[in-house]
């Protein structure tokens, strides 16, 4: 015959299964949250370094080309090269003056943004 003790002791365990299961699946709930923000950023991160690199090769061939063209009407080609690295001096500067009051900030937005849309 069954005593109040037994009938409680089967019920703190089947609570006690109940909340082992329950702290196994949230566990598993995080790994999969983490493997997939790992895989978003992952890909985002190659995808970044794509970008990077066309827009590299854009600028430099760009730029070369630009740089020739100047040279050709001038009549003379380091001319060219000089105006062309001068406008890139000047937006490199620009860049720097701007970006610790416009481009950090937006881009942390972005980032903390991006990072509250995944939870």
């Amino acid at each position: 015959m069954k005593t109040q003790e037994d009938t409680d002791r089967t019920h703190q365990d089947g609570f006690v299964d109940a909340v082992g299961d329950m702290v196994e699946t949230y566990r598993k709930l995080v790994n999969v949250r983490i493997v997939e923000n790992a895989a978003s950023g992952g890909s985002v991160g190659i995808l970044g370094i794509l970008l990077l690199v066309v827009a590299v090769f854009t600028l430099l061939f760009g730029g070369l080309g630009v740089a020739w063209w100047i040279g050709e009407k001038w009549g003379d080609m380091k001319v060219g090269f000089f105006i062309v690295g001068a406008f890139y001096l000047v937006v490199f500067v620009v860049a720097l003056l701007v970006s610790s009051s416009m481009i950090l900030p937006w881009l942390r937005n972005l980032i903390v943004r991006k990072i509250y849309e995944q939870v």
